[in-house]
Parts: structure tokens; sequence; C-alpha cells
């Protein structure tokens, strides 16, 4: 009987993987659960009726996002831009594929208010929810077909809201085949509010539900900006900042909304309960938390992930998860941290207008998280961040949750500034990790006014090229002296983008801003909507795997150093075995011959494989007989 010992090495270099002082606590305070009736409702009914446009924005003579140390660090980074403008320019090298652009075209004008503050979601059925600070438009994903386009006045359609309306945010809920968009009101303690709306269907324009969170939950001198949501298959999550009332308007603290679906998309008094006292395990302010919901729309039960980076410098990521319903009684928010390249905020960035030659500088923001989701136990995010110099690039992470690490790789160029990132999934399944990166961008070149763009990451974290969506018409000069004391022009604060769940090829839409002219504005924004289609080859993948037709073993599982698979051949023929990652993609030939019927071993050390899923494959004259899957700490 053959006996077959084999050890084979797997060479990897991965120099962003950091080693982890991971530390996880317990955090936050929870209140409620409360219940909210319905405000109000709309029905197709309403579109085109006459309303009254009225706009309102409050612009501060200053910046008010004093965050932490944000804005004295953009002060030094712009020290070192402005020093390194005469040198050439570097880029990341890129060997992965460049996705292609499909149907493509203008959305959303900024015709009063800045920044834009992009969102989109896209159904499964066809229909794209576009949104703006100025207002939402409907579109059809088969042609860009325009649909209908509203204000957020004639859009809420209730007199009784009177304060700025703003930060919208959409997603489409997979699951239960409905639209949830979510709406700033008021920019003091008396007047914010969270407008949340449900649409009635999973068609839009059938009408939405209505209901009017307290937007200063705690009753004190607060008010909420900068919302991000996320769904599960219960519950809607909101996290917000408070801050405080004028003039300071002082940081005070994050919180989450924890709301149930089911009454939202019936029309019925919500209930909801209130997540406070969020701090990180080295003891800082929670802040700006991205719910990271399943990428793929799948299944996520009574569970969310939040991520937070801290908007000025640092060097950990923070992950957040809320178990269990806001009406268990065990429900609980814990909080980890985990070990990354020490980042820090980036400078202002620059235009210049193609006609005068004017420099103008476009505000950056912070560091902080600006997009997240959750596939197969690892948690993807995005930040822009100084690359060099104070210039701004776009930063990718994961944190694999099996191996309790977190690695983050970067793309720039010295010279530009890429901006405002958000992430979707642009993998096959749920075994494969590419995703899709838009941003805005912007330079001192006279042939380049700010744009949007994409680029892509296959599963291995391979760049692909920077794809160009659409150039800007145009330098933005909103925020003009002396009508306004405040510089730099407003950008972002996000860019949109989702997964189209169906379609065949994976597919993500976007929604980016760029210099336009919007009559009567000039110098303004624009909004680009495109659909970005992978490039990657269908990698081969375990979801149609044959049943197991040997009795294999492979242990132990996870290790950190050996690794035995024993198998019982029993029947002769040729063996290959094969070590695939969770993409599919082939990492290795462990062994090919031809084995009469015998018992087997084959061992193999990890060596510096990352950590992550892999599968060992055992197929016999051509055909699947063996899967083992693989964890690697």
């Amino acid at each position: 009987m053959l006996r077959l010992s084999i050890l084979t090495s797997l060479l990897f270099f991965n120099t962003l993987l950091f080693a982890q002082d991971i530390k996880k606590i317990n955090t936050g305070k929870f209140t409620g659960p409360f219940t909210l009736p319905l405000s109000s409702s709309t029905s197709r009914d309403d579109i085109g009726k006459p309303s009254w446009d009225i706009l309102f924005q409050s612009l501060p003579n200053e910046e008010i996002e004093h965050l932490f140390h944000t804005e004295e660090l953009k002060k030094i980074k712009m020290a070192q831009k402005l020093k390194s403008i005469s040198s050439g320019t570097s880029s990341n090298k890129t060997a992965g594929a460049a996705p292609t652009i499909g149907v493509n075209f203008k959305g959303n004008e900024l015709k009063s208010w800045t920044p834009t503050d992009n969102s989109i979601a896209v159904s499964n059925g066809g229909q794209i929810v576009s949104c703006v600070n100025y207002g939402i438009e409907y579109y059809d994903t088969t042609g860009g077909a325009f649909i209908v386009s509203q204000t957020w006045n004639a859009f809420v359609n209730d007199t009784t809201l009177k304060s700025g309306k703003f930060d919208p945010r959409v997603l489409y809920d997979k699951l239960h085949d409905r639209f949830i968009l979510v709406l700033l009101h008021g920019f003091s303690s008396t007047k914010s509010k969270i407008l949340t709306f449900f649409s009635k269907t999973n068609n839009p324009l059938d009408g939405w539900y209505l209901y009017q969170l307290p937007g200063n939950p705690y009753n004190d001198t607060t008010w909420t900006d900068f919302p991000t949501i996320g769904v599960n298959n219960d519950e809607l999550f909101i996290n917000g900042n408070r801050f405080g009332d004028a003039p300071t308007y002082n940081w005070k603290e994050t919180y989450i909304y924890q709301i149930g679906l089911t009454e939202g998309y019936a029309g019925l008094p919500l209930n909801y309960g209130l997540w406070n006292g969020i701090f990180t395990p080295d003891s800082l302010d929670g802040i700006t938390l991205y719910p990271a919901a399943n990428g793929l729309g799948d299944s996520m039960n009574e569970k969310m992930y939040f991520v937070q980076l801290m908007p000025d410098s640092g060097s950990h990521v923070y992950l957040y998860e809320i178990n269990g319903l806001q009406s268990s009684a065990t429900k609980t928010l814990t909080a980890s941290q985990f070990a990354i390249p020490h980042y820090e905020v980036c400078a202002n960035a620059f235009q210049k207008d193609p006609f005068t030659g004017f420099v103008d500088s476009l505000s950056t923001g912070s560091a902080w998280t600006q997009n997240a989701f959750y596939l197969n136990n690892t948690v993807h995010f995005t930040f822009d961040a100084d690359i060099a110099s104070g210039w701004c690039g776009v930063h990718y992470g994961r944190i694999y949750l099996d191996s309790n690490k977190a690695v983050v790789t970067s793309y720039g160029e010295a010279g530009t500034d890429f901006c405002y990132p958000a992430v979707a999934s642009l993998g096959y399944d749920s075994l494969d990790a590419s995703v899709a990166i838009a941003y805005v961008r912007s330079d001192t070149s006279t042939t380049l006014t700010p744009e949007t763009g994409v680029i892509s990451l296959d599963h291995n974290m391979t760049w692909s090229t920077k794809q160009t969506v659409k150039s800007g018409d145009t330098s933005v000069n909103i925020l003009y002296p002396p009508t306004y004391a405040i510089q730099p022009e407003r950008w972002g604060d996000y860019t949109g983008i989702c997964r189209k769940y169906v379609g065949g090829v994976p597919q993500v839409w976007m929604a980016g801003a760029y210099g336009a002219n919007t009559p009567p504005r000039l110098n303004s924004f624009g909004t680009w909507i495109a659909q970005i289609v992978t490039a990657e080859s269908q990698p081969v993948t375990t979801k149609d795997i044959e049943k197991e037709t040997i009795s294999t073993s492979l242990f132990p599982n996870p290790a950190t150093d050996m690794f035995t698979l024993e198998f019982e051949n029993d029947k002769a023929g040729n063996i290959l075995i094969e070590l695939i990652d969770a993409s599919g993609k082939r990492i290795r030939t462990l062994f090919e011959d031809y084995l009469t019927e015998s018992k087997n071993r084959i061992a193999f050390n990890k060596l510096i494989l990352p950590s992550g899923t892999y599968f060992v494959l055992v197929n016999r004259d051509g055909k699947r007989i063996s899967t083992n899957k693989l964890s690697v700490k």
C-alpha cells in the first residue's frame, strides 16, 4: 500500500498585513425600545404637483469641522503639498484588469446647496434612485431613461418641515425588495430631525412612508449631522454625529438608531432603540460608525458591523458589532481595534480655472470611514488620507474576522488628489473579494477640472488602472468672495456607489460629482451616473462541487504552521490535489500522479500564506471527489 508524504512551502509576500494588538470591549448604553407613529405618506399622485421650492442652506463664516486635530494637520499638509508641486508624479504600480464602464449618463444637478453629498441605490427590477442635497431623481438601468425629478420640499410634501433638508442617504433592501431613504432636517437642537422614508412597494414612484425620528434624541443642545445607514434581515441602523448649537458647533458624540423594518414597510408605528456612550477600546470617542451590511444584499441575521477611523490620524481601525434585535434583553454592542499602517488626514485639494488660471482649493474633509460592507467573514472599508506630501489618495482595507487581522493598501499620485472613495462588491459570489471604488479627483492641471472616476481591486488586492468616468466641464466656484467668506469650496462629502444584486456579470452603479454648469448657477457640480462592470473572468468556484465520494480529514484546522490531509483513495486513477483561495484562484498544485487504491497523507506548511479561507481540492480522472475548507491564521 502506497503512503505519500510531501512537504510543500508556499511563498507569499504581503507587507500590508499587520501583527495585531487586538482589543475587544463592551461599549455603549442602550435606551428603549420606543414607539414612533407614522408622520405622513406620499403617493404616485403627489409627483408633479406644484410646490414651493424653498432651498435653504446655512454657511458659517468659517469651517465648523474642527474635529480633533483635523484642521491643524491639514494646514501642515498644505505646506508640504506646496513644496512638492514642482516634483514629478508617481503612482502605485497596477496590474489588475480595469473595470468596464457601461451605461452612463448625466444625473442630478446641484442648482442650490453645496456640496453634492451623492447617494445612489438600484433595485433588482432596475429602478435607480439618485440623491444629492438639491433633491431626488429616478432613472431606469436599461438605458438610463430619466423618469422624474423632485426637490426635497416637493418629495417630503410636508409644509410643517420648514428647515433645510440635507445629507440624503438611500439604499435598496434586497431581502424585502424595498428602498429606504434618510434625510436630515434642521441645523439646531430645536429643529433637528432624521426624516426616514420606507418605500411602499419595490417601485419608489408608488410613494413612501415618512417617520420623523428626533435629531436631538437626548433633549439637549445638539443636532445631528453626517448620517450613515445599513440594514440586516430585520432592522435598519442609522449612525449620526451630534454637534452643539451655533456659534461653536462643537463636537459632542456619535450614536446609533436601531429600528424595526417590518413596521416601517407597512406604515405602522415604528419600534426603535438608541445606543450612545460609544468608545473605542483605547478610550477614544466613537465617530462616524459606518454600517457594514452584506455586500451582496444577502442574509445577515440579528447582527450589524460598523467601521470607524479617526478624522485626523491614527494607527488603528475600529470595528463595532451589535448582536441581537433591539427588542432582545441580551443584545450587546462591542468594540474591537486592529492595527493598520499609520494614516493622517491630507491637505485640501487644488483646482485650476482653465480660463483664468486661478487656483482655488476644494475641501477634502476628514480621514474617517467613507464606506464599508461585509462579505464572507471579511469587512471591507475605504477612506481618503495622505499618500505623500499632503496629497490625498484612496485607501482600501479589509478586516479578516477569522484571523482577527486587518490589511490596508492605497492608491494615489503625487500632484493629484483622489477623495471621497466609496466601495462596493464586484465579485462573482461571496467567495470573490473583488471590489470597485468610485472617487472624485482634481489637481492644478489646466486640463483637469473636478472629475469622477473608478478603480478596482481583484480578490488578491491588486489595483487596476484608474478609469475616468466623467471629466469636469468647468472649475467649481460656488463659495466665491466676498459673498462667502468660507474657504475652501465644499466637495464630496460622499460619493455614491451600490451593488446591483442581479444581472449576470457582477456590476455596480456609481454617482459621482464633477465640475459642471447648472443654470442658472454656473461653476457648480453635476452628477454622473454610471454602470461599472467587472473585467475579471469568472473564477473557479466551489459552489457546484459534487458531493464528496471519499473519506478525508484535514487537520489541524485552523492552524498556524503545518496542515495534513489524509484521504482514502477507493479506486485507482490519476489524482490531482490543488490549493485554491476563496475566489477560486489556483494557488499551488500540491500533488499530481497516478494512485492505486490506497490510504494517503499529504502535509504542507503555510509559511507566510496570508490569513484567510482556502480550499484543498482532490480530483480523480478530472472529477472532483473531495473538497476541504482550510482556515489560515
